[in-house]
């Protein structure tokens, strides 16, 4: 171990917990959306670590991808923590097999013989894995053709990350761009597989917008207002949408709850402001002749679930006051 190598493991480290920290959001919707069934781009920086680092300092580099990860992958299911120290486990075998034969050969058929044996000893302890959890739709993912393209997409990335990191350390911060920009991608591709959002009424799904909202609401620095719109006609989302785009900002999640309702989430300042904006969305709705009840709750610090629950009570306490029956 040298210098050098020291401060090739510091630039890796790096690059890897800046771009978990940047495409944090990214990452989560993305997860999220596809109920946790998307390949990471941790190999990326695993790899190119392989092919640069010695195997002491492999480890803890992958440790540290990983790591910075986590907050993203424990939204979705917990992040199924035994599950993922196993693909730790796995990848830090796998980045060490592939050290170690690059350590013994040199050239473009060292660098093809590593990222092999990575393949291989990766390969052979997942199949182990799913053949002892008997995990068939663990298998049927890693067998994918998606799956694969993204695994030997990453994994180039990583090698081509290696080559400019070898030839110039300060090069490597070219590739960080490029990996968000493929995070970007992936998440769009993610949306259209899952039909997360109606780019016809600019509206999302409402598997889709349940994690906008819940992201949201975390990132909320006061309070904020969930507004929920029960119209009387069927198929009113898209006027619907259009009625909201004069009031809301475009960054507040709008999308499809239960059957035919309508939700919307906005971070405002104080709870005065969230009931002048619900006033303003009934304005609007009136005036476009948009016959609906719209039921609202404002809160600090209260989950999605409580918000949604208090402002489905208020709409139909609006609806029973107004004498309308439980069906339109």
């Amino acid at each position: 171990m040298t210098a050098h190598h020291i401060d090739i493991f510091i630039l890796l480290a790096a690059l890897t917990v800046s771009h978990s920290l940047t495409a944090r959001h990214i990452e989560r919707l993305r997860r999220s959306l596809t109920e946790g069934k998307v390949h990471n781009l941790l190999d990326v920086w695993t790899v190119a670590g392989a092919l640069l680092l010695p195997t002491a300092l492999v480890v803890p580099l992958v440790l540290i991808s990983y790591g910075a990860e986590w907050p993203s992958r424990k939204s979705v299911n917990g992040g199924r923590p035994a599950r993922y120290l196993i693909s730790v486990a796995i990848v830090i075998a796998a980045a060490c097999a592939a050290a170690t034969v690059r350590q013994h050969t040199t050239g473009p058929l060292g660098i093809a013989a590593a990222v092999l044996s990575w393949t291989a000893v990766n390969s052979v302890l997942i199949a182990a894995v799913v053949w002892g959890s008997d995990d068939r739709g663990l298998l049927r993912q890693l067998l994918g053709l998606r799956n694969q393209v993204a695994d030997t997409l990453t994994k180039l990335t990583g090698v081509v990350l290696a080559l400019l990191v070898g030839w110039h350390p300060v090069t490597g911060l070219v590739v960080l761009p490029l990996v968000l920009a493929g995070h970007r991608l992936a998440l769009r591709d993610s949306i259209r597989t899952t039909s997360a959002y109606d780019a016809s009424v600019r509206m999302w799904s409402e598997s889709g917008w349940r994690v906008q909202a819940a992201e949201s609401i975390a990132t909320a620095p006061g309070c904020v207002a969930l507004v929920l719109i029960d119209p009387a006609q069927p198929r009113s989302e898209a006027a619907i949408a259009q009625c909201l785009r004069g009031v809301l900002r475009a960054s507040d999640p709008v999308g499809r709850y239960g059957t035919r309702q309508v939700a919307a989430l906005v971070q405002v300042d104080m709870e005065a402001v969230g009931i002048i904006v619900t006033e303003r969305v009934r304005a609007r709705l009136d005036q476009a002749g948009i016959a609906c009840v719209v039921g609202v709750s404002i809160s600090v610090g209260e989950g999605l679930g409580e918000l949604l629950l208090r402002a489905g009570s208020d709409l139909m306490a609006r609806r029973e006051s107004a004498g309308i029956s439980a069906r339109w």
